[in-house]
């Protein structure tokens, strides 16, 4: 069977196919799981993967990582308890206009984040635990807390 040729006024109506590499316009990725390391560890990986396929513009994804790994870390050890019984959310948003938005949410009894002590007071350096919430507010340029602390949500505008 013959292919027509598609005449100049179809080809001005059709938008051109997207080159294979174009970048994905937008994420919108959530992911709920049980309160366990190793799935919170998966739960991460499926975001940064999705995330650098988009071509994320928000900085060094290595960063994000480690504040997605520290705000993680903490809904599965400290809000849930690793209780594997509780759920964790994650929300993964991104797009080059907006930039990166994060949110990780436990079912666990939530904390005062005023209340967490600095890790860089004298009395705190030699601490074993407490540097997590420090960390990512080092490398996130928005974090905010919600819902009596049960709700982390973290924010990285785009690169310029």
């Amino acid at each position: 069977m013959a292919r027509r040729k598609r005449t100049t006024e179809e080809s001005r109506r059709r938008p051109a196919p997207a080159p294979a590499s174009a970048p994905v316009p937008g994420v919108d990725l959530t992911r709920e799981f049980p309160a366990s390391a190793q799935a919170a560890d998966n739960a991460m990986n499926d975001v940064l993967l999705v995330l650098a396929e988009a071509q994320c513009a928000c900085g060094d994804l290595d960063e994000v990582r480690m504040a997605l790994r520290e705000a993680l870390n903490n809904a599965v050890r400290h809000g849930s308890r690793l209780d594997p019984r509780k759920r964790v959310q994650l929300t993964c948003r991104y797009d080059g206009k907006n930039g990166l938005e994060l949110v990780v949410r436990d079912e666990g009894g939530g904390f005062d984040p005023a209340k967490v002590p600095d890790p860089t007071q004298p009395e705190n350096l030699e601490r074993f635990s407490g540097r997590g919430i420090y960390m990512i507010r080092q490398v996130m340029d928005k974090v905010e807390f919600r819902d009596r602390g049960r709700e982390i949500r973290m924010r990285r505008r785009p690169e310029k």
